[in-house]
């Protein structure tokens, strides 16, 4: 009799560890369901988050493309030199200094108005666009013209200057479309240990952003 009240014990203590162990599984089982369901929220947020960075990432590349499109034809137009090129801000088109300015000085050419003009003319059709102006030199020392200018840096910046006040007065842009810039030599695009790399050094450029209504509605 003891013996059968004894196993009667016994099994109830292991129904109650088997009843005890099952209901910590069962939550477990809640715990991990419920962890999965958070996971996979937060994997479907981070496509919807993926998707929308490689749609504006597409649409950013097509600004960039139709930019660089535009600024090629005007490259094409104003001739002597002037080209397109790639950089991290987007394409700028760069005009060298013998269209716009005699060595040295800063005072526009009439050649380098006539390349200004069809700038002027691109950016009205562009009403929204901003433009940055960044003049650029190569390492060489202010020599001919140290009475005017005291470095590089200056005589970058008083051509960019310049080249707003020309867009401003005779191209009629609203100033405060323009930004500018005089890197000096701190910026080249070729070796200062040539002449033709110092020749593709002195150059000013423009940064043409693109009008609010393109970057807005994507």
């Amino acid at each position: 009799m003891a013996l059968s009240v004894l196993g009667f014990v016994q099994g109830c203590a292991e129904l109650d560890e088997l009843r005890t162990a099952n209901r910590r599984q069962a939550i477990t089982v809640r715990d991990q369901m419920d962890e999965m369901d958070r996971l996979r929220v937060e994997l479907e947020a981070a496509k919807k988050v993926n998707i929308a960075y490689e749609d504006r990432a597409r649409a950013d590349e097509e600004v960039k493309r139709r930019l660089r499109a535009d600024l090629e034809s005007l490259a094409r137009a104003i001739g002597g030199g002037a080209a397109v090129r790639d950089t991290v801000e987007g394409p700028v088109i760069q005009l060298p200094e013998t269209i716009l300015f005699d060595s040295g000085l800063a005072k526009v050419k009439t050649e380098g108005e006539m390349a200004l003009k069809k700038i002027a003319e691109h950016l009205k059709a562009k009403p929204t666009a901003l433009v940055r102006i960044d003049g650029h030199t190569d390492t060489d020392p202010i020599a001919k013209s140290k009475y005017l200018w005291d470095s590089n840096h200056h005589l970058s910046a008083g051509r960019a200057l310049s080249v707003l006040h020309y867009l401003v007065k005779k191209g009629n842009i609203d100033e405060k479309r323009i930004y500018i810039a005089g890197y000096g030599p701190n910026r080249p695009i070729a070796s200062n240990a040539t002449k033709k790399g110092k020749k593709q050094n002195r150059r000013v450029e423009f940064l043409i952003l693109p009008p609010i209504t393109e970057t807005s509605n994507k």
